[in-house]
């Protein structure tokens, strides 16, 4: 499940923006996300959300949410080795 957020204010750092990203998503669904997904343009490394870059996700939008990892590496597994 996800949630978007958008946030075009330009004297707003990303990692800002992601932060206010996630408490909104913490106070919806009660839990911590994982996972934003974001424009390449959006791109930032920060230590307790995993930031993937999706190709789908326009610029200053913000995809907050949760995956399940086990079945993310499993998949990556299949798709580079053949194999589980």
């Amino acid at each position: 499940m996800y949630m978007m957020w958008f946030d075009d204010n330009t004297r707003k750092p990303v990692e800002r923006k992601i932060d206010e990203a996630i408490t909104a998503y913490m106070r919806h669904f009660k839990t911590r996300p994982n996972v934003v997904l974001v424009n390449e343009a959006d791109r930032v490394a920060l230590p307790d959300i995993r930031v993937r870059v999706a190709s789908y996700v326009q610029r200053n939008n913000f995809w907050v949410g949760w995956e399940d990892t086990a079945a993310i590496n499993a998949a990556a597994q299949v798709a580079t080795t053949g194999t589980h």
